[in-house]
């Protein structure tokens, strides 16, 4: 009798380590998280912050928007890993934010003809012999991102071509999982990326 309540006993302690959680299946996978907001909308933030501009200002001026570089690259710095893309889609979002705003935008990457391919045209290019020479230009929108282990630190300024004086400043804070999840490895158009994490 003794071996039957301790043979009992031990069959109700293995059934209470097992766990009523049910296994995942492949379509219950938790999926990565993503940042709340777009990097658009984080740009409206730099959009309202540098629409406050010092001193006189014609609402004719001129006003091109350029990239964003690293802070510690200026020349060749881009934003890449988790967020390949992120200084190219600030310069646009300020483009079309500004341009929304009533400012004046000038477009400075546009060629003189339409470029026709077989899926594509264009009258967009960065190759400097392909557009025009001078460029009428009174404001220059640039700026910098700092990486943290979160987000970047996006510094944004309106310069006044003139003279060189800031005349709006703006800073804000991008996540790091805008632009993708932040899952540490990820597969994107049949390639592996790890994050920077």
């Amino acid at each position: 009798m003794r071996l039957l309540i301790i043979l009992f006993s031990l069959s109700l302690t293995a059934c209470s380590l097992t766990s009523d959680e049910p296994e995942k299946t492949p379509s219950q996978v938790e999926t990565p998280a993503m940042s709340a907001y777009t990097v658009h909308q984080y740009v409206n933030d730099l959009s309202t912050q540098l629409s406050h501009i010092n001193g006189p200002f014609k609402s004719s001026a001129r006003i091109a928007v350029t990239s964003f570089y690293l802070a510690d690259e200026l020349e060749t710095g881009l934003a890449n890993g988790q967020v390949d893309g992120l200084s190219q889609q600030i310069q646009e979002s300020l483009i079309t934010q500004f341009t929304q705003l009533g400012y004046n935008i000038i477009e400075y990457r546009l060629e003189n003809t339409i470029n026709l391919s077989a899926s594509a045209d264009s009258m967009l290019s960065r190759d400097i012999t392909k557009l025009r020479q001078r460029q009428n230009i009174d404001y220059v929108i640039t700026g910098t991102l700092t990486r943290q282990q979160h987000a970047y630190i996006v510094n944004a300024r309106m310069v006044d071509t003139k003279d060189n004086v800031i005349a709006s400043a703006a800073s804000t804070e991008i996540p790091i999982n805008v632009m993708w999840g932040d899952e540490k490895i990820q597969q994107r158009g049949g390639y592996i990326y790890r994050s920077e994490y």
